[in-house]
């Protein structure tokens, strides 16, 4: 088990009676008026499950156990845990972190026993078993697992661990405090689980925007920023130095649906219509606000101690937590940072992050735009990252989808059509007029005669004085599709849904 640890995790319910809750209280310190108080609210405490709306059970009485939902019983069952942590500690079977020893975590009703060796967890095992029967207390041997951490190369040891005269089952993953941790210490299974809650969550926004028929476009961001981001975000400190591509394609799906695009639809247009940078962007800018927190904590803390810890250990090794937020920083040009320990501005820190981790999305976005056949008009049509009109007004969701379809380059013309039938692009000509032109969106919005008399009405309603309508045609084809494409939107957007309608009629 050299360079190894395994951890319990335990979750244990106190089952004390009442005159043991007040010795223990007198005991540490608790008297007078609050002792009184607390007393008083666990005297002839009756409990009742209520079965419906307006249907109770019987109350019946609790001689044991902590009010459920009561603010305080957190409180009080960490007075009575409490003394388990110097009788753990004491084993002196706990993992090495720099010249520190940790031999349990806690939380709430939750415990961690680490160790190093398989001898080492089991005493801490028959430790807990002993003091928790002395205390009257019980373990939740269902949810009591170990869990033996390693190198992928290591084998799972074949110790058998027991918790008094149960027999603690292996785990190769477990869920901590909301986080999903492997034997491996793999975050891609971390994530996995992170995605599949966010999947969850989007589901329930997707479902109401459809069944409400539509939403505007600051509603829906505020939900998905609040119910769904939270929940991709989660931790993203400890593993989000790098991009996962499933977390990517959780946003790229809220897009779509509010976009009405399909999934062939690039990527780098329906972000930047949208004006949702990518989620990995946030990710790292945590990486880097929890390095800043940890360099400003005080070094009596645990974390602190673990985060020298391994500092020290990067020299050494390349995977590490250190070395991941030392390079986001390297890339910001801030690494004179990680050089010392002195106090550091997390506002500043962050502000100079963000700005570049942005700039560098921006330079990579403007080069994909650039660089795809697809995006063939909108390379013309956006220059800048920024949420589009369109998409920020009220639209039906018909109309929304039939502008972001003709900018992104997924409209069913012959130039999109032909792409997947391997018709060359001078074939893939406009079966609606005579003229022989490439059916683009060029074509199809400015010069395809079948649609004159609607595209003459189009410009009449969109010139400010009737009298003199607008002259498109005059204008250079990427200044008049950027014209009708950018401020015009319910206009356009009928009129590309009228035109589809006629040509759906006709092919």
């Amino acid at each position: 088990m050299k360079g190894s640890s395994v951890i319990s995790k335990t979750i244990t319910f106190s089952v004390r009676n009442k005159t043991d809750l007040g010795n223990k209280l007198l005991a540490v310190g608790v008297y007078g008026n609050m002792y009184k108080v607390i007393r008083c609210l666990y005297s002839k405490l009756q409990s009742a499950v209520r079965l419906s709306p307006t249907m109770f059970t019987e109350w019946f009485s609790v001689d044991s156990g902590v009010r459920q939902g009561d603010n305080l019983a957190p409180t009080l069952f960490a007075l009575f845990i409490d003394e388990l942590v110097p009788l753990i500690n004491g084993l002196c079977c706990g993992a090495l972190i720099g010249d520190d020893m940790i031999s349990c975590l806690l939380y709430a009703d939750d415990l961690v026993l680490i160790s190093g060796t398989v001898d080492g967890l089991q005493n801490q095992l028959n430790a807990l078993n002993d003091w928790t029967k002395t205390q009257l207390m019980n373990v939740n041997t269902e949810k009591t697992k170990i869990m033996h951490i390693r190198k992928t190369t290591k084998d799972r040891t074949q110790f058998t661990f027991r918790l008094g005269d149960n027999i603690v089952a292996f785990v190769n993953k477990y869920r901590y405090l909301g986080l999903t941790l492997s034997e491996h210490i793999d975050y891609n299974v971390s994530v996995s689980e992170l995605v599949s809650a966010g999947s969850r969550s989007l589901g329930s926004l997707i479902s109401k925007f459809f069944n409400m028929g539509n939403m505007d476009y600051d509603i829906f961001t505020k939900i998905y920023e609040n119910t769904v981001i939270p929940v991709l975000d989660y931790a993203s400190g400890v593993w989000g130095a790098k991009q996962y591509d499933n977390i990517e394609r959780l946003h790229y799906r809220a897009i779509r649906t509010f976009l009405g695009v399909g999934k062939t639809t690039p990527i780098p247009a329906i972000l930047a219509d949208m004006g949702w940078h990518p989620v990995f962007i946030h990710n790292q800018c945590n990486v880097v606000r929890l390095w800043c927190r940890l360099m400003n904590m005080p070094g009596h803390r645990i974390c602190r101690k673990v985060f020298v810890w391994d500092r020290d250990m990067s020299r050494r090794y390349r995977n590490t937590w250190f070395n991941s937020a030392k390079t986001l920083l390297d890339r910001c040009n801030l690494s004179h940072l990680t050089e010392n320990d002195s106090a550091i501005s997390t506002r500043f820190i962050l502000d100079s992050v963000k700005s570049k981790l942005v700039a560098d999305f921006k330079d990579k976005w403007f080069n994909e735009i650039n660089n795809m056949p697809k995006l063939r008009t909108y390379k013309h049509l956006k220059t800048e990252f920024y949420a589009e009109p369109y998409v920020q007004k009220h639209l039906t969701r018909t109309q929304r989808s039939a502008i972001a379809r003709i900018r992104c380059g997924t409209f069913p013309l012959e130039v999109e059509r032909g792409r997947y039938r391997n018709i060359p692009i001078e074939q893939r000509v406009c079966k609606m007029c005579n003229s022989g032109s490439i059916e683009d969106e060029q074509h199809f919005i400015l010069y395809c005669d079948r649609y004159s008399v609607l595209r003459n009405k189009l410009f009449t309603a969109i010139s400010p004085d009737p009298a003199y309508p607008l002259h498109i045609n005059e204008l250079p084809p990427n200044a008049a599709l950027n014209e009708l494409l950018s401020n015009n939107n319910k206009s356009i957007a009928n009129f590309i849904l009228d035109c589809d309608r006629i040509r759906r009629e006709i092919i």
